[in-house]
């Protein structure tokens, strides 16, 4: 299903898809005039990297009014809606099947909290960013193949968004819109690696200490332990059976005399 004209549904499609969003005031009337029809999404960094990047994304600069982008997003994966209309923000590029040197009009801007050098993304922004192309693509009738980095699509030289393998991007949006879970990155399967290493580690360090109780320092192997020298050879199980027979034993005659 395509569309035609300004996307005021963004806040609503960006929270069924179970992001958070925050709507700033009067994004529904902000804008340079009307989309067309919708083609993509153009992804982008802002280069700054601070709590108030949204500002000159809203603002815009001195020599580029706002808005710059109808999303911003943070970096702990909360969206930004912060206009519906087009913003300046593709610049001259192509891409297969967007109009050249005019995708403002046909494409949505998100520009992601970051400072530019591709060492700080967040796990949460990530995952958020393409969950969040994947709602808008999918409410636009559009695969993952439309969801392009700005780099990809620029004339110009630019680089956003820095650090990101679209190619692997756009594998786990085209998930998200298949209503599939998206195959984890290599990051991702590092950060859970790292996690079971620090969690399990104290645990191995505790079981290594209760074997040496039990069985003795060089006795590190399954089956090897002949038993402790102070129990004459017996395991500590064996010489609490031992002791056990023994009090039985006596409890046996004291019973018989009464």
């Amino acid at each position: 299903m395509g569309w035609t004209g300004d996307p005021v549904w963004l806040a609503d499609v960006l929270r069924d898809a179970g992001l958070d969003v925050i709507e700033h005031e009067g994004w529904r009337d902000r804008g340079h005039g009307d989309f067309r029809d919708l083609r993509g999404v153009l992804c982008h960094h802002t280069a700054g990297g601070g709590r108030n990047d949204w500002r000159i994304v809203q603002d815009g600069r001195a020599d580029l009014p706002g808005p710059l982008a109808q999303l911003v997003l943070e970096r702990d994966g909360t969206f930004r809606v912060i206009a519906a209309g087009v913003c300046w923000h593709a610049g001259r590029g192509s891409w297969p099947g967007w109009p050249t040197d005019n995708a403002n009009y046909h494409v949505i801007g998100i520009e992601a909290v970051s400072r530019g050098d591709g060492t700080d993304w967040t796990p949460a922004q990530l995952d958020a960013y393409k969950r969040g192309c994947a709602a808008i693509l999918a409410r636009i009738g559009r695969d993952a193949e439309d969801c392009v980095a700005h780099r990809e699509y620029s004339h110009e030289g630019k680089i956003d968004p820095a650090g990101i393998d679209m190619d692997e991007f756009r594998r786990d949006v085209q998930a998200f819109i298949d209503g599939e879970d998206a195959p984890m990155s290599a990051s991702e399967v590092t950060q859970i690696q790292d996690f079971i290493t620090a969690f399990c580690g104290p645990i191995g360090s505790d079981v290594k200490d209760i074997r040496e109780q039990l069985c003795g320092s060089q006795q590190r192997d399954a089956g090897m332990f002949a038993g402790w020298e102070q129990l004459d050879g017996m395991t500590v199980v064996d010489t609490l059976a031992d002791i056990l027979d023994r009090l039985k034993a006596l409890e046996t005659p004291a019973a018989e005399g009464r």
